[in-house]
């Protein structure tokens, strides 16, 4: 199958990458004309895991371009859009670039006599693919001489494990505007992932409320059990990881996402949390559970901040092990070393930090040292996440007598 992909991000060019290898032409468009040059010559590097062993493999069905045309686009039958939906002050999400992207490429492929799909894969709001994206693209397609259908497919999917998350997903998600449809999109979902998993097809606006509704119950779920934590605090002999494995054996709830921990962080968590709350309020759905997650979420940082400086002294040098927001990506998007490497600078202690994914807090007065020296310059270590270097780390700091404290060890 000729397909398309529009946005060459940390999802889109997994994507693009994942759908050549499995036999299909792709070809990949984003308007940096640096990452297309990069990509097309050889110096791309990204830390993703997997993705740089497909790229290595120079697919002759994956090419890359920075512009396109009509005559580039003559034979695609299935164009996925991963473009940024950046959260607006409100909560909700932005169709900018979505629209832009109708905007550019539905003009070019209305005058071809094949059906054409366009699947929207990045989050939106609930009632934008009825509403102001088939708007935009029945106008920027008026005149087509064939049929130009819609489709909804975000993927489930973490940053450090892209390329698994989309050959292993628990089921297919696809909302349609025509049963047509399906016979374009089916085909390839089928081909990417490993073995068969349920495909749930639904209406456009039924799969919107699906996408951000599964990441909303999962940060209830990691917020009821930081609640946990927080409660076992006040108590004398409390293993919280009893007491949240012994609740996540019950199969009406199951242990996923049930470990009391860090507060839960990245590009996608905290920003679906915010846009369904907004959704709740709108309707007038009263009690907003996504509400109040949110506050739940905060509140656990600041009793993780105030457990930090209960145990320290105002003349200690904290160091942060592990900046980004999760183990396996750069991204520190909400990280919780962030947030509490910044909340302790405000309290007036030196910070330093170390990640292993060369991320970094963006604050001049907070220094990334390598392992070796920030263990031996501090005096107490936060310890916000797993890392291949974690018995390494405790073996060193149990050998010095320093103080620490493991967000996933309290």
């Amino acid at each position: 199958m000729n397909t398309m992909v529009v946005g060459l991000g940390k999802l889109g060019l997994p994507l693009a990458a994942l759908i050549a290898s499995s036999g299909h032409n792709v070809l990949g468009y984003d308007k940096s004309l640096s990452l297309i040059d990069s990509l097309n010559f050889g110096s791309f590097h990204s830390s993703e895991p997997g993705l740089m062993d497909l790229l290595s493999e120079k697919l002759p069905n994956l090419t890359f371009y920075s512009s396109i045309n009509a005559d580039i686009l003559k034979d695609i039958e299935l164009i996925f859009i991963v473009v940024p939906t950046p959260s607006l002050p409100n909560g909700a999400f932005s169709n900018e670039f979505i629209q832009k992207t109708i905007s550019e490429i539905c003009p070019m492929i209305k005058f071809k006599t094949s059906n054409t799909v366009v699947c929207i894969v990045s989050t939106v709001m609930p009632g934008s693919c009825d509403g102001e994206i088939s708007k935009n693209l029945k106008l920027a397609s008026k005149g087509s001489r064939s049929r130009i259908g819609l489709c909804y497919h975000p993927e489930f999917i973490a940053l450090g494990s892209v390329l698994k998350n989309l050959q292993s997903p628990d089921f297919q998600l696809l909302g349609i505007s025509d049963s047509w449809v399906l016979d374009i999109v089916k085909p390839i979902f089928e081909s990417i992932t490993k073995f068969s998993v349920p495909l749930k097809t639904m209406s456009l606006l039924e799969a919107e409320i699906v996408k951000i509704s599964v990441n909303n119950f999962i940060t209830m779920k990691i917020s009821f059990a930081n609640s946990l934590l927080q409660l076992s605090d006040k108590f004398d002999n409390i293993n919280i990881n009893s007491v949240t494995e012994a609740i996540g054996l019950d199969s009406r709830i199951g242990s996923k996402y049930l470990t009391a921990g860090a507060p839960y962080g990245g590009p996608c968590f905290p920003r679906d949390t915010r846009a369904m709350a907004k959704l709740f309020n709108e309707s007038s759905v009263i009690n907003s559970f996504p509400e109040i997650t949110s506050n739940i979420n905060q509140n656990y940082l600041n009793f993780l901040v105030k457990k930090i400086l209960d145990q320290t002294n105002k003349s200690d040098t904290v160091g942060i092990l592990g900046v980004s927001y999760k183990e396996g990506t750069p991204v520190i998007d909400d990280s919780p070393g962030v947030s509490i490497g910044l909340a302790l600078l405000e309290h007036g202690m030196k910070i330093y930090s170390w990640d292993d994914e060369q991320a970094r807090i963006p604050h001049n007065s907070i220094l990334d040292l390598e392992l070796d020296e920030i263990l031996r310059l501090c005096d107490f270590f936060v310890i916000t996440r797993g890392t291949p270097y974690k018995d390494l780390i405790l073996g060193k700091l149990n050998d010095t007598n320093k103080k620490y404290v493991d967000l996933w060890g309290l």
